[in-house]
Order: C-alpha cells, then structure tokens, then sequence
C-alpha cells in the first residue's frame, strides 16, 4: 500500500477532491478504443456535496478537449466524475440536455469576457474591434467546446431557454459596441442591423475556417495573427468609413453589372 492520498482543494467547488492514487484506484477499467474519460479530468467528488450538474457540466467541456461532442454520453460523463450511471439522470432529462447546458456554459464564459470590454474605458472602435477578437479568440483556446456551440449537434436550442438566454447575451454585448460604433459612424437606425450582421458574418465566418483548418489556407505563408487582424480591421474600416462610402461603391458595382448596350446593326443598303 502506498502512502495515504493526499487532500486537495478544487477552487472551482471548493470542495475536498482525492488525489490521482484514489482516483486510479476507483476508475481502474480500460475501454480499449476510445479516449479513457480519466484522462481528461480527474474525478469529482462533488456529487457527494450535492453538486453533481456543475461536475457533470466541468467534466463534458473538459471531454471536449480530446473527444467530439458526439462522442459524449451520460456513461462516459458519470464515469469521469465517479458516480453511477443512473446518477445524471437526476439533473439531465438526456445527453442532449447535459450538452445544452455545457454549451450554454460556453456562451456564459464568452459573455464574461465582453462585460469585461464593454465596461472599459476604451473607444468605440476599439471596444468593437476587441469584441470580434474575443470571439475568434475564444473559439481558438476552445475547440470542442466551441464547436458544440456553434455546430449542429443541438439540434432544439429552442427547448433549452438558459441556452437561449446566455447565447442571445453574449450576441446583444457584441451588438451593442458594433451598433454604436456604426451610430459614431453616421449610420442610419434602418441600416444598424445590416451592420451588425455583416460584423458577426465576418467574425463567425474567420472563426469556423480557422476552427476547420481552412484558414489560412496550406498553399499560403498567411501568419495567422496578421490574417485575423487584417480581416476584422477591414470590416471595422468599411464601419467607420461610412454609408456614403457604401453607396459610391454600391454605385460602382451597379455599373459593373448593367449589360454592355450594342448599337442596332446597320441594314445592308440594296445593289
């Protein structure tokens, strides 16, 4: 027998956790083929403090680390935090309702960070300018669980209404420091939400080609850093360049596509 296990604190529970020789002791069956779930969290004895949901919750983002959301289930989670299978299912109606919750996690962390931005004393541009950074930003440091996020694997947000909530709070931080912004910029009320969509187009759009290893392309020596700079600096500049530089360019394009007018063929005088 080795020496007694040594008792830690987990600061995110403040609770009493075992260390590594209890939880091998516990968990020590292999599942050949898969990714062991010991492997991505050590086990949680907050389910005996009454706290298993926020366990169940840390262990699913920390899974998502190393397997896909679709390679999550109850059993794989409850064997992480070391209870029984049937355990979760006094928190969770389902796997799909334990994933909407670890995405709505997500959403809370990601609007965390745009509290921080829009209480700084920063300007408007430089507020809009790092709240499109955050987001692509966060998707690279969370993969997984981003893509849990973003992806099809929920299919009825609609059923999960704290999944709704932290979602469309996280979208109405970042709205709200690009529509002032567009405001600063002389944009009319009837085009504030244009603005606001083609923002979040750009961001969501770098965000996924980076996450789908499409961005930067392989044939190209685009650094990522200056790719993301470069892409959300443009789109901030064609903000604060205005409507009235929209519509020359709108007036340019329309040019470019009205047909070329031939002149009628002459007839052929009669010999």
């Amino acid at each position: 027998m080795g020496a007694p296990a040594r008792l830690v604190r987990d600061p995110r529970y403040c609770v009493a956790l075992c260390a590594e020789s209890i939880i091998e002791s516990l968990f020590c069956s292999t599942n050949e083929g898969h990714v062991s779930p010991k492997s991505s969290i050590a086990r949680n004895a907050d389910y005996h403090h009454g706290n298993l949901r926020n366990a169940l919750i840390e262990a699913g983002r920390s899974a998502l680390m190393e397997v896909s959301a679709q390679d999550l289930s109850l059993r794989y989670l409850a064997r992480m935090v070391g209870v029984s299978e049937a355990a979760p299912s006094r928190h969770f109606a389902g796997i799909d309702e334990l994933l909407a919750m670890i995405a709505a996690s997500g959403y809370r962390d990601l609007a965390a960070l745009r509290v921080a931005i829009r209480d700084s004393e920063d300007t408007a541009l430089a507020k809009a300018y790092r709240m499109m950074r955050a987001y692509i930003e966060f998707a690279q440091r969370h993969k997984g669980l981003f893509s849990l996020m973003i992806g099809p694997r929920i299919v009825a947000h609609d059923a999960y209404p704290e999944l709704i909530e932290e979602s469309n709070r996280s979208f109405g931080l970042f709205s709200e420091a690009v529509e002032a912004l567009a405001i600063e910029s002389g944009w009319a009320q009837s085009d504030i939400k244009l603005v606001t969509h083609a923002a979040w187009s750009t961001e969501h759009g770098l965000a996924t080609l980076i996450l789908s290893n499409r961005a930067p392309r392989a044939d190209t020596k685009v650094a990522l850093p200056k790719l993301v700079d470069f892409v959300v600096m443009t789109l901030l500049s064609a903000i604060t360049a205005g409507p009235e530089h929209l519509q020359s360019v709108i007036e340019q394009c329309d040019l470019l596509q009205k047909p070329m007018t031939r002149r009628p063929a002459r007839k052929r005088a009669k010999a």
